[in-house]
């Protein structure tokens, strides 16, 4: 598969020359759904780890802490503010990839506040509370993130006009205590994050949701690539995305049928799978 369309072609004879054609064009800064920094993400230092899948797949080790000195992604990411960085843009840029069909593939304007764990520098609670006039969000990540992010809410013209509906919280998902705590009509979201854990480190960040929303009545969404019990098209995509995690993280995209395992031992009662005209679904749950 080509990534640069030749506009003479090369049995003609002389030079050959190239232009970008849709693959490539991505990689431009001025690309309106730019990939470049996911991309140098993900090739930059997860390449030695794809190097050991067959290792991976052989002995269930973790193949990215095997090429870096034993460390996993997020403490290898801390040693190193560029990379960390690159990382947070990178996770951007993602946000733009089936952003319109989230937004309104799902009823937000349901709930009074829309609670993002994990939700980086805000680039989709951005968008979520530009197209959902009704609800408030309160976004939440590790506090050297949640810094970055109120400097660039501060410098976005855009995004400055909806800071006050939008609070700002810094902590740990592992440790409940940190968390906000749910009120009544609250939708928690964790979008792209538990594919990047094993199952007992996603169950502890489930657990912490559950104890963090209380007797509240809230509900949570878990924004994830899911993967069929049969074989359907975008299987590839999928299928791709959920070895990559294992390589980089030790992480999985998951079945319906898995998430509701996970959900149960965690607190929750699973509600509903709702997908949306995109690669990611949403999967609804209640505290049970």
């Amino acid at each position: 598969m080509g990534i640069f369309t030749a506009v003479k072609p090369l049995h003609r004879g002389g030079p050959a020359r190239f232009k970008n054609n849709r693959l490539s064009a991505v990689l431009r800064i001025d690309h309106p759904n730019c990939l470049r920094d996911m991309v140098l993400h993900q090739t930059d230092h997860n390449k030695p780890a794809w190097d050991e899948l067959a290792w991976a797949v052989r002995t269930g080790g973790k193949a990215f802490e095997k090429t870096h000195d034993g460390l996993s992604e997020f403490e290898w990411l801390k040693l190193d503010p560029k990379e960390e960085d690159k990382f947070s843009k990178a996770m951007k840029q993602v946000d733009n990839m089936g952003t319109n069909a989230m937004a309104t593939d799902y009823k937000w304007n349901a709930h009074s506040r829309i609670v993002d764990i994990g939700g980086a520098y805000g680039s989709f609670m951005a968008h979520l509370l530009t197209v959902n006039r009704k609800p408030r969000g309160v976004l939440f990540d590790q506090p050297q993130v949640i810094e970055r992010a109120k400097e660039m809410w501060a410098q976005n013209k855009h995004w400055s006009l909806l800071n006050p509906r939008l609070e700002f919280a810094a902590g740990d998902f592992f440790k409940p205590e940190t968390m906000p705590k749910a009120k009544d009509g609250d939708v928690y979201m964790m979008r792209l994050i538990l594919h990047d854990w094993d199952d007992k480190d996603s169950i502890a960040i489930l657990s912490s949701i559950r104890q963090a929303m209380g007797s509240a009545k809230a509900r949570l969404l878990i924004v994830e690539t899911t993967i069929g019990e049969e074989f359907a098209d975008p299987l590839f995509q999928r299928a791709l995305l959920d070895v990559h995690m294992m390589v980089a993280l030790n992480g999985a995209e998951r079945t319906v049928a898995q998430w509701k395992q996970m959900l149960g031992e965690a607190g929750f009662t699973f509600a509903r799978h709702i997908p949306t005209r995109s690669v990611f679904s949403i999967v609804e749950a209640l505290p049970a």
